[in-house]
């Protein structure tokens, strides 16, 4: 049994590899942990001993890390007879090119990702990952058996905008948005314009690098959310965007889940 696990900046999720060919309609069962519980030594919650049932299990663990080395030794050691493969940015892989100057420095997470976009839906595509960092990257298609991530971008995540602000500015010490999203338009109180700010820089970047990329290919690409904001961000972008984008989670695992099955093959 393949154990897919996407250890990401402040949570983990984990998913059995499907058994069947795996399409877009493919359906994972996952689960979630934050990172800080995988970690303890003692007190573990139900959802960690889920996990470490799980990799006890395996046969072979497909990773996606960039929570760094300290999760790593510790999934390691907790099951040092299974298969560990630790996926690394290539300059190749299932008919990618990865066209980043220096391969190895494009993280395991956003190159899954682009992965799973290009064996999924087979077009042109902006994929936005919008959680505690957001990154942007490009897929161009070159064949139909090929195709090249052209580049991307790195911002803060809207909490982590929203931190500086509090961090840095006295006056602006309030607490951030969990529900009740303002509306669009101008703010009429100071918390309302820290949303909104942090809001608009995120859309700005999507809606820019949208544009850039439409004019690259001469056609509209596919614009995929995904991330614990996707829809929150979706929900802020301008009409034309707004309205095709897609959401689709776990892509970082269903990127696994590709290569795992190609492995196979």
């Amino acid at each position: 049994m393949k154990l897919l696990i996407d250890a990401g900046n402040t949570r983990a999720k984990w998913a059995w590899c499907p058994q069947q060919s795996f399409t877009s309609t493919t359906q994972l069962q996952v689960s979630t942990l934050e990172n800080r519980l995988w970690m303890q030594q003692e007190g573990r919650s139900s959802e960690v001993g889920a996990l470490h049932a799980a990799v006890l299990q395996a046969n072979e663990i497909w990773v996606s890390n960039v929570a760094g080395l300290a999760w790593q030794q510790f999934l390691e050691e907790l099951q040092p007879a299974a298969s560990i493969v630790n996926i690394k940015a290539s300059t190749n892989a299932l008919g990618l090119q990865n066209g980043y100057l220096e391969p190895s420095q494009l993280g395991s997470d956003r190159w899954c990702s682009l992965l799973a976009v290009w064996q999924l839906y087979r077009q042109n595509a902006l994929i936005v990952t919008a959680g505690t960092a957001m990154t942007i990257d490009a897929l161009q298609v070159e064949t139909e058996q090929g195709a090249t991530f052209i580049g991307g971008s790195i911002q803060p995540g809207l909490q982590l905008m929203w931190q500086g602000l509090q961090q840095g500015a006295a006056q602006l010490d309030y607490a951030y948005l969990t529900h009740d999203w303002p509306p669009e338009g101008f703010a009429r109180h100071s918390q309302q314009a820290m949303w909104m700010g942090c809001v608009q820089a995120m859309t700005a970047s999507v809606a820019t690098q949208y544009v850039q990329l439409t004019n690259r290919s001469q056609q509209s690409p596919l614009l995929v959310l995904s991330g614990g904001d996707a829809e929150l961000l979706q929900r802020y972008l301008p009409g034309t965007l707004s309205a095709p984008a897609i959401i689709v989670d776990n892509l970082v695992l269903k990127g696994l889940a590709c290569l795992a099955e190609s492995a196979s093959s």
